[in-house]
């Protein structure tokens, strides 16, 4: 136990180095413009999500010693809801912006207000040359940059309504999908071709097994979820399942069309055909059917 006092001190010191640092980087941030100082505590808060699955004092450790960065790109890459969380939050900050930004500018005057008279004296000057073709060419440039001169004061505004866009697709999208019965289940799984692909390591592996499973799914109007397992030995290994009407959540090996059980502290892959050369015990799995759940 006493050698593992320097490794647990020299731990606790990179994590004040990161944390001191990333707090210098959004005091610059807070100097230099308060919305990207309020961009980055929006892009860097789901890690409390993270930071809240710690079991212990070791886990808060190890997660912190991962940074916010890795923790919302662990996120990104497991989960939907971050998507529409980021959109709804950013459109929100971009849309108060806008409305800061055209206060401010109200009373300013443009900078195109006193264009007509130097286009005029342009043309006193060069009169030889002043055609009425020019003339005009010249009123639709300065049209034209007094649009791109408001579009660009607007930006703020057009980011918000793609961001807002986004979000509502991701909304409607999953608003079409419903759980299916117990029957319906299998119905699909014994019609699904996603076993008919080969196992190709490094190219086609059990995300792309489960992934292709999930979006036949979809296709036919089923909500289905991912199940991430996690072995010892930072083995790990991807499944679907469907929440159920009748009979609650239920999991599906894609690579095989079969149901499965899944039971945190037993061995996985003995309730399929697999052979395997590492300990498949689970020591918790993960659901994402967008919308975060963790089960120990």
């Amino acid at each position: 136990m006493v050698g593992l006092w320097p490794a647990t001190v020299l731990v606790l010191i990179t994590i004040a180095l990161i944390y001191f640092t990333l707090f210098q980087i959004l005091k610059f941030l807070y100097r230099k413009h308060f919305m990207w100082f309020i961009a980055s505590i929006i892009f860097l808060s789901p890690f409390g999500l993270v930071l809240s699955q710690a079991r212990n004092l070791l886990d808060l450790m190890w997660i912190l010693l991962l940074t916010p960065f890795y923790g919302v790109l662990i996120l990104w890459l497991t989960t939907i809801w971050i998507i529409r969380f980021y959109c709804l939050a950013f459109a929100t900050l971009l849309i108060i912006q806008f409305l800061l930004q055209s206060r401010k500018n109200k009373d300013e005057p443009k900078s195109w207000d006193n264009f007509d008279v130097f286009l005029v004296h342009h043309i006193k000057e060069n009169i030889y040359s002043a055609t009425r073709v020019e003339t005009i060419v010249s009123r639709v440039a300065r049209k034209g940059r007094i649009l791109a001169e408001d579009l660009w004061k607007c930006r703020s505004l057009f980011l918000a309504i793609i961001l807002l866009v986004t979000l509502a697709s991701t909304f409607a999208s999953s608003a079409t999908l419903r759980n299916p019965t117990f029957l319906e289940a299998q119905q699909f799984v014994s019609t699904d071709k996603t076993d008919s692909h080969l196992y190709v390591e490094g190219s086609y592996t059990c995300a792309n097994f489960a992934s292709d499973f999930r979006r036949n799914a979809q296709g036919a109007g089923y909500e289905c979820g991912y199940v991430y397992l996690y072995f010892p030995d930072e083995q790990s290994h991807v499944l679907n399942c469907f929440n159920t009407t009748d009979k609650g959540i239920v999991f599906v090996e894609p690579q095989w069309d079969k149901f499965v059980n899944v039971t945190a502290g037993k061995p996985y892959f003995n309730d399929t055909t697999a052979s395997l050369v590492y300990n498949d015990t689970v020591l918790w799995y993960y659901i994402d059917w967008q919308k975060s759940s963790m089960v120990p």
